[in-house]
């Protein structure tokens, strides 16, 4: 007798074959197809200099309009809006979600959809009270104009937190990349562009003013990043509990923050004990050094998810390391070089010496400093994404609690002396021995899936915040 055809369908299930679909099926989501490697991070890179090129324009337009007070208290809301992010919902809980939405392959209204309620009531706690340290700041001065600044920041705040985290879905479900290519510059282009056409028809915004239309430029953004998300599936599976979210936050969320430079803390130091003049100066300073740390953050984007999705590959991880941190070095360093050189000239052209005064001289080179601070920060962005890519956040967090107070008190002493020369010294020296410690822990870290000592941290070393 002929054996049973053990490929022949069941009757419901030959339905389903010939088309015709059964009230129990599943809609499925396929993650979008993306370009190689070569492609992504060119167009994600070249997005991120390009946004950074539009804060520097931004920033000279703004000096021209503000001066250099008005100039450090947007500064100043802006540097306390993203310690505020950071800290909390804009910390660990993006990169977490970029993780576990790549591993699974679900979209994001379908994994987390179900906790944004609960990220929205946590939001209104750390905004409300950077909105309140920024008043104490502000004590002294007579007026209402300090209520609208604390008023912007809160709102700034929240908007940083929202953008963080659907970053992070962005990168974790697949977005195509010419959405998310779009969605992570429109925010300066906006507010380049209605500062460009204020400034050549005469126009001159205050800081309250100008910090509303950043406002204004980031909710259009946060409109795009939604519309941008994949469609739910709708599949009780692929749900994902807050236990699992908050527990991997938890472990990545000091790695995350990077407070060496995510938390602002230099800037933030600079501004309430130098004074928001010095801290105008010191943003002048760091206006290019920023552009190398636009490229870190941009880097570490792409190589997290790049790197968690190979993890059962022992081999195939290992090579994907050693690619992306060859590629992140030499762009990096070409970008320091480059930036070195143009640091005196474009400083002079753009902002003018009248902006400067007599400081001009120690402001460049306050710049050369944190240049080469900023390239290696950013390379330790690189590090720590490698890091929690192999479910070792933990290591890079402690890390960076470790150096964390070496930027507070080399700020400190340089405040005393009143010299901004100091503090980018500081930061240089954070940053190369943040690079050494990280390297070190990369070469010993192993992917996931190469052995059983690989993996997530072990219950003994939680990280908490």
């Amino acid at each position: 007798m002929r054996e049973p055809d053990t490929e022949t369908p069941a009757p419901e299930d030959a339905a389903t074959a010939a088309g015709e679909s059964s009230e129990t099926d599943e809609v499925t989501s396929e993650r979008p197809a993306q370009l190689g490697d070569t492609v992504t991070w060119i167009a994600i890179v070249a997005a991120g200099i390009f946004a950074q090129l539009l804060v520097t324009i931004n920033g000279v337009l703004a000096a021209r309009m503000l001066g250099v007070e008005g100039r450090g208290q947007v500064v100043l809301v802006v540097a306390l809006s993203t310690m505020a992010s950071q800290l909390t919902l804009g910390g660990g809980l993006p990169n977490a979600l970029t993780k576990l939405l790549a591993e699974r392959g679900v979209t994001t209204r379908d994994g987390v959809g179900h906790l944004v309620p609960q990220w929205l009531l946590i939001s209104l706690v750390p905004s409300t009270i950077a909105a309140g340290y920024l008043l104490y700041l502000e004590r002294d001065s007579s007026g209402g104009t300090k209520y609208a600044l604390a008023i912007a920041l809160a709102v700034m705040a929240i908007q940083t937190m929202g953008l963080r985290v659907l970053i992070g879905a962005m990168l974790g479900e697949g977005t195509p990349l010419l959405s998310f290519t779009i969605t992570n510059f429109a925010p300066q282009a906006a507010v380049t562009a209605a500062l460009g056409l204020a400034f050549a028809f005469g126009a001159r915004l205050n800081a309250v003013e100008l910090l509303a239309v950043m406002i204004g430029s980031a909710l259009l953004t946060s409109a795009a990043r939604l519309f941008a998300l994949r469609k739910p599936t709708r599949n009780p599976k692929d749900r994902i509990e807050g236990k699992e979210v908050w527990a991997l936050t938890r472990q990545n969320h000091v790695g995350s923050v990077g407070p060496i430079d995510g938390l602002s803390i230099d800037r933030t130091l600079v501004g309430s004990l130098l004074g928001n003049a010095q801290l105008g100066l010191y943003s002048a300073a760091f206006a290019l050094a920023g552009l190398t740390n636009i490229i870190g953050g941009c880097l570490s984007m792409v190589v997290l998810p790049r790197v968690a999705v190979v993890q059962s590959d022992p081999e195939a991880e290992r090579v994907a390391v050693r690619r992306w941190l060859s590629v992140s070095a030499g762009l990096i360093l070409a970008c320091v070089v480059t930036l070195a050189v143009l640091a005196e000239p474009v400083l002079r052209i753009a902002f003018g010496r009248d902006y400067f005064g007599d400081h001009f001289t120690a402001t460049v080179h306050c710049a050369y400093w944190l240049i080469a601070a900023g390239g290696l920060l950013s390379f330790r962005r690189v590090l720590i994404a490698v890091l929690q890519a192999r479910g070792r956040g933990g290591w890079a967090s402690w890390i960076e609690i470790a150096l964390t107070p070496f930027v507070v008190l080399g700020v400190w002493i340089a405040s005393i002396d009143d010299s901004l020369l100091d503090v980018g010294i500081t930061m240089f020296a954070v940053g190369a021995i943040g690079c050494l410690m990280l390297g070190t822990a990369a070469h010993r870290s192993r992917p996931t899936g190469d052995g059983p000592e690989a993996g997530a941290l072990p219950p003994e070393l939680p990280i908490t915040t």
